[in-house]
């Protein structure tokens, strides 16, 4: 069997670890209990416990459906939170075909009122399963921050999120 999801409840105390500290943490407990091969996207911190999500990346490709979280104790460094269900529900074996269309066509739909800050490729979940895109992280007019997804075989707008940040960490809405 899996461990799905686990959960520690205390009162943390104070704040002693950096985000950098905490996502070390992270790391080593994904390496401890036998996961390979994810990167951290995007974290939270409330309450004193540091949530960092984790997708698997399969060579160049972030797979957002492939997700992991762990949380750690920002006191002591403490595993308090466990959740992997996107990971078991949705890792496989994939054999990722060369897109059908460029990063530069996918680039040229992107409106002109966005400012291009990266690219990269990733795996989402979608209303009809998974898709492949290409994600540009984009600023616009007034400064907020967003992904556009454009997939890599049809050119298809997949999905809009905008970056929420604060100084509690990086999420997506």
């Amino acid at each position: 069997g899996y461990t799905v999801y686990m959960r520690k409840e205390r009162e943390v105390a104070e704040s002693l670890l950096s985000y950098e500290q905490a996502l070390e943490k992270a790391k080593r407990y994904l390496e401890r209990v036998g996961l390979k091969g994810f990167t951290e996207t995007y974290y939270v911190t409330t309450e004193g416990v540091c949530v960092v999500n984790f997708a698997y990346l399969d060579g160049e490709t972030v797979c957002y459906t492939d997700l992991i979280k762990v949380g750690v104790a920002m006191d002591n460094g403490e595993i308090m939170l466990y959740e992997a269900s996107g990971y078991i529900s949705n890792h496989t074996d994939r054999a990722f075909l060369t897109p059908d269309h460029t990063v530069e066509e996918a680039r040229a739909i992107l409106s002109g009122n966005l400012t291009l800050t990266e690219t990269a490729v990733a795996l989402i979940p979608t209303d009809y399963g998974e898709a492949r895109c290409y994600e540009f992280t984009c600023r616009t007019a007034d400064g907020q921050e967003i992904l556009v997804y454009i997939n890599v075989n049809t050119l298809a707008e997949e999905d809009i999120l905008i970056l929420l940040k604060s100084d509690g960490g990086t999420l997506v809405k």
